[in-house]
């Protein structure tokens, strides 16, 4: 959906442009961009539009800007590009946006955090721009926003007009502010977007390039300062941690000790594990290794599992940093414990959501542990409910289980991997599957838990399983493993 809009204008119109626009206020609806993750030369990041709560609701949308960030891959929305300026427009499940509500977009970006996006507009309507909660000002390392003070006196007004005006239609590199190779109404917009005072003599605003380097926010982001992201110990109050605030002190360690890519629901309208949803710790990698010492095979490390992701394509990024095969490991082991065991024949989607939800929200112990090895045993590979029983593995199984994928941002911070499977969906959506809705009667569903990953879908049930199969053997995504 392309929403028209007429982006030449002629001389005279322009010339009396500045007269209604001098006292521009921009729309009170926002967007804000929040890096997820950051690598050498790109990184990926959400967008949050914000729908002003005294507004009128969006029923259809275009967001739009000029300038960066120039974008290699997009998700909860389309993408295009047109007359030196970016475009993302709505799918079918955020079309329609109510007074104070938001949608989160993603993308991963080419080039330095943070981007300098310049004339910013929602439906055509200029916005306020915020990176990572701060509005941009002009001046606080977003030079774009002085880009049309063309003779630099330090404001936006009628003399830079009238260079504009002069050079209408040609190629002039001063006039041609978004270097598109004409001087035409896209640069007058951005002009008009940045009437008044500018200031050019600023730092870096502050950001100090994000402080992401690998993605090792201490607190996830939170202003409260703690240094567990404000989890409670992971959200596990199961009686499998061992009590400690810091959840890199227990038995078991968070995940977010090796980075947090804004928490675990930021992509769900939660600030905080609900449902019986639980932190991500290593105690998955003992329930991984267990699934492979029945299966005959050595246990691995979280940097082995890791390497492997990043061989065969399961990262968004070709590259490790920092602690990404130890997060990346875990991610993928926890992902292979909880479905690896299932056979060729038994699997289906429904599955996942039944045993995932029993173990969580089924409140007598006894009757859940029950509940939860019956499904084992009627869908599992033969012999592995006895295994796990004999080797009091039951309830670090039922643990894994519990775990909720998206936390700790893992799951679109460094695993939204593009390997196209079976030429129908990429295995960011298989990794849907595991992702419960609200209520956890329905699995595959997508960042907002309540619409499905339809594209995960289309795989065949045995591709599904062969990819969570070759988790647990090192295999290959798109092959026979078990």
């Amino acid at each position: 959906m392309r929403l028209n809009s007429n982006r030449l204008m002629s001389t005279a119109v322009v010339a009396s442009v500045p007269f209604f626009c001098s006292g521009m206020v921009y729309g009170q609806n926002s967007i804000d961009y929040q890096v997820t993750a950051q690598w050498q030369g790109g990184y990926n990041a959400d967008i949050v539009l914000r729908v002003d709560p005294n507004g009128s609701a969006l029923n259809g949308w275009e967001l739009s800007w000029m300038g960066t960030p120039e974008i290699l891959y997009y998700w909860n929305c389309e993408s295009s590009e047109a007359g030196g300026r970016r475009f993302l427009e709505n799918v079918d499940y955020n079309e329609y946006i109510q007074p104070g509500d938001s949608v989160v977009l993603g993308f991963t970006g080419v080039g330095d955090w943070p981007p300098s996006p310049m004339d910013t507009r929602i439906n055509g309507v200029l916005v306020d721009v915020m990176i990572e909660g701060e509005i941009m000002q002009p001046g606080e390392g977003h030079e774009g926003h002085c880009s049309a003070d063309l003779n630099g006196n330090g404001m936006i007004d009628g003399e830079d007009l009238a260079v504009v005006i002069a050079k209408w239609n040609t190629d002039d590199a001063q006039a041609d502010m978004d270097q598109s190779g004409i001087v035409d109404g896209a640069d007058l917009t951005l002009m008009l977007s940045q009437w008044g005072e500018c200031s050019h003599d600023s730092d870096d605003g502050g950001h100090d390039d994000g402080g992401h380097d690998d993605g090792g926010n201490d607190d996830g982001g939170n202003d409260g300062g703690d240094d567990d992201g404000g989890h409670d110990d992971g959200g596990n109050d199961d009686g499998h941690g061992d009590g400690h605030d810091d959840p890199c002190m227990g038995e078991f360690t968070d995940i977010t000790c090796w980075g947090d890519f804004h928490d675990s629901n930021n992509n769900s309208h939660e600030d905080e594990l609900v449902g019986g949803r639980t932190a991500i710790t290593t105690e998955a990698m003992i329930s991984y290794n267990n699934l492979r010492g029945f299966l005959g095979l050595s246990d691995l490390t979280h940097e082995e599992v890791g390497q492997w992701a990043f061989d065969e394509s399961l990262t968004n990024n070709s590259q490790a940093w920092g602690n990404d095969l130890k997060g990346v490991g875990l991610y993928y082991a926890m992902q292979g414990a909880k479905v690896g065991w299932i056979t060729d024949d038994d699997y289906r989607p429904q599955l996942l959501a039944d045993i995932q939800r029993t173990a969580r929200l089924v409140e007598d112990p006894d009757e859940m542990r029950a509940l939860v090895m019956d499904m084992v045993r009627e869908n599992g590979i033969d012999g592995y409910a006895d295994y796990l029983e004999q080797n009091n593995m039951v309830e670090t199984f039922i643990n894994t289980l519990k775990m909720e994928p998206h936390y700790g941002g893992w799951m679109h911070g460094r695993t939204h991997g593009f390997r196209s499977i079976e030429g129908v969906a990429i295995n960011h959506d298989l990794n849907h599957l595991t992702v419960l809705s609200w209520d956890q009667m329905q699995p595959f569903m997508n960042d907002t838990f309540d619409w499905p990953q339809w594209n995960a879908l289309d795989v065949s049930d045995p591709g599904v399983i062969e990819y969570f199969q070759s988790m647990v053997v090192l295999g290959n995504p798109v092959g026979d493993n078990m």
